[in-house]
């Protein structure tokens, strides 16, 4: 992926994440990190439970649907890049802090028990800043539209481009373009 292509799925998912991405994520994909199919992960942080859960959460964000979802994509190994090898320590210690608050019936817990306790954490409010699921929701997005299963599958991507068309109907291309 080039610089080029870099900012703009930076800026893309800016606006799909309604803000601002953190400076460790923005930091993290312009180095090059990227959900792929093998991360290597200089400072894991994450158990395997950790891991699950991360992968869990994520598959619930984006699940499966006629395109592969977030454990597909192993947005949960991206997550564990960016958490172990690119964030601060304050906002690692942060991010676990909240990964540890989740509810322990999460993994046992049935679609809709799990699915109760992913809007308990999407109603949260932020006393400053960012609410931890706001993070972890920014991550996913992240990883997810980074991988090639998101900017293949899920977004269109052409490597190389026909002629410009300037206006064309949404339903003649279908999904929106990854570059």
């Amino acid at each position: 992926m080039s610089e080029i292509d870099r900012r703009q799925l930076l800026k893309n998912i800016a606006i799909m994440t309604g803000g601002a991405l953190s400076a460790s994520v923005v930091s993290g994909v312009m180095s090059g990190a990227f959900a792929q199919e093998r991360i290597d992960v200089d400072n894991p942080v994450f158990s395997d439970a950790e891991l699950n859960l991360v992968a869990e959460m994520a598959d619930m964000i984006i699940p499966d649907t006629d395109t592969p979802g977030a454990k597909a994509a192993k947005v949960h190994q991206y997550i564990h890049a960016i958490v172990g090898d690119w964030y601060y320590d304050d906002e690692r210690a942060t991010f676990m802090k909240g990964l540890h608050a989740v509810d322990s019936g999460f993994m046992n817990g049935s679609a809709s028990e799990r699915h109760a306790i992913m809007t308990k954490l999407d109603n949260e409010e932020a006393e400053e800043g960012k609410t931890f699921f706001q993070t972890f929701k920014e991550l996913t997005l992240v990883g997810y539209f980074s991988s090639q299963i998101g900017a293949e599958q899920e977004l269109r991507y052409e490597q190389y481009p026909g002629p410009y068309e300037g206006c064309v109907p949404f339903e003649k291309v279908g999904r929106t373009w990854a570059t």
